[in-house]
């Protein structure tokens, strides 16, 4: 039988009243709190008891004391004369527990608890303020994308995924905010006639988005497939890891040697700061080595290009490459081809045809349309100023027959402008979208070599 109980509940740090009861609750299961950490409360088997709970703030404490006050251990003194023992404290969070049925609150002025927590907020709310602009920021640029260019967004798990925890984290920030000040109105009314107010927070929703982080990160590994990103992930993930626990380890270390609150935060911050620039250096460096060796790449490996220039015109040249990217998600895979020669390894005046193209292949039927959309518009943005003043749009498609595809809908590029078609085409087939952008116009033969090979 186990003798020891983690427990990882990121409740508000102001959540009083959430925290009481969980424990009183664990107490009630055989489980009694013995230390508080930077990765959870760990607990101690009891026989099960019907314990009371409460949290309070010492605003003297710090995270970096060697070892209670003689301040604070009068305040505890003071708390066990009226039967509240000490289980466990984090820097100005002391918990305590008591026996008793019914027993004498150690806080008894709605005031003193309002200015405490107050007090302890205004600490953490510039922090949280911070991120709330950032999860609005980065949320919201991952909402607009999803409704201008889902394609580049739904087909990449990096994208997917990094977007999706920005926004839970802006709607945590904001959800907490709210109930913290929601609380703090109703506790000004509620001191002057001696009541407290029992607090609420998001724990929910913030161990909610460390859920989903855990299986963005699970799921990105998973997914994605391009030369040496797992690695440079992995990398970033270790480096976080690292400096948490040296900077923890340094902390204890110093409290365990007797260093001073002032030494001890002082040399604690510094590691902090160094180990950041070293690591993170480190990495840029490797990034940039592992780019330029070729092991780090954006591109796909192992990717058969369906469709070539030799193909479409029977020329075969050897110094013609292929160049790949692909992403694939769940919902959209991507990947875009482009063959051409480098313009070194040309003769003067000597002329190539090059060919581009991006295969779209939806997997959730319902985002069909919105990508086709997309696509049909990918260039609105291009516009042009005429002599009297009047913008107008460079390219627009036009419908076109979709026959010599055997596809169920084809368009071509125009130029507005000139109001003459271009070389390139987008065209549907059932779950898949192709863009092709050859630089040379198709014959109906070409049209047909290419629909054999692009078509699903």
């Amino acid at each position: 039988m186990r003798d020891r109980k983690w427990d990882f509940i990121p409740f508000s740090y102001y959540d009083r009243t959430s925290m009481e009861r969980h424990l009183e609750k664990r107490a009630a299961q055989g489980w009694l709190l013995e230390r508080m950490g930077n990765l959870g409360w760990f607990y101690k088997r009891i026989a099960p008891r019907q314990l009371r709970f409460t949290v309070t703030y010492y605003l003297r404490a710090s995270q970096f004391d060697p070892e209670p006050t003689q301040e604070q251990r009068e305040f505890h003194d003071f708390c066990l004369q009226s039967g509240w023992k000490l289980a466990a404290s984090s820097g100005q969070m002391q918990v305590f527990y008591n026996e008793e049925p019914d027993p004498v609150p150690i806080d008894t002025e709605p005031f003193l608890e309002l200015e405490r927590i107050g007090k302890m907020m205004r600490r953490v709310l510039p922090f949280q303020f911070i991120l709330l602009v950032l999860g609005f920021w980065m949320g919201g640029s991952w909402l607009w994308s999803l409704t201008h260019s889902p394609i580049d967004l739904l087909s990449s798990s990096y994208n997917l995924a990094t977007g999706a925890i920005w926004l839970l984290l802006f709607l945590w920030c904001a959800a907490d905010l709210l109930s913290y000040f929601t609380w703090r109105h109703r506790a000004k009314k509620a001191a002057p006639l001696g009541e407290f107010v029992p607090t609420k927070g998001c724990h929910r929703l913030l161990l909610a988005m460390v859920g989903v982080t855990a299986l963005a990160l699970v799921y990105i590994f998973a997914a994605d497939r391009k030369p040496g990103f797992r690695l440079v992930l992995l990398l970033m993930l270790a480096a976080y890891a690292l400096m948490f626990l040296a900077v923890n380890g340094v902390k204890n270390f110093l409290k365990g040697r007797g260093a001073s609150r002032a030494l001890n935060r002082g040399v604690t911050l510094t590691v902090d700061v160094a180990l950041a620039f070293v690591l993170m250096g480190a990495i840029m460096g490797g990034l940039v080595w592992g780019i330029a060796a070729g092991r780090i790449s954006s591109m796909e490996e192992l990717i058969d290009p369906p469709l070539s220039v030799e193909d479409l015109t029977g020329v075969e040249d050897d110094r013609y490459i292929t160049s790949t990217q692909a992403d694939s998600t769940f919902l959209i895979t991507e990947r875009n081809f482009y063959q051409h020669i480098f313009y070194d390894q040309l003769q003067p005046g000597e002329r190539f045809a090059t060919l581009d193209y991006t295969i779209v292949d939806v997997h959730l039927p319902l985002l069909y349309d919105w990508c086709v959309e997309e696509l049909l518009h990918d260039r609105d943005d291009w516009t042009a100023e005429m002599e009297d003043g009047e913008e107008v749009r460079l390219y627009t498609y036009m419908a076109a027959d979709p026959e010599p595809w055997g596809a169920e809908q084809a368009w071509q590029r125009w130029r507005a402008v000139e109001d003459a078609p271009t070389g390139e085409w987008l065209i549907c087939w059932p779950g898949r979208i192709v863009v092709l952008e050859p630089s040379f116009e198709l014959t109906a033969a070409q049209m047909t070599k290419a629909a054999e090979k692009l078509a699903p």
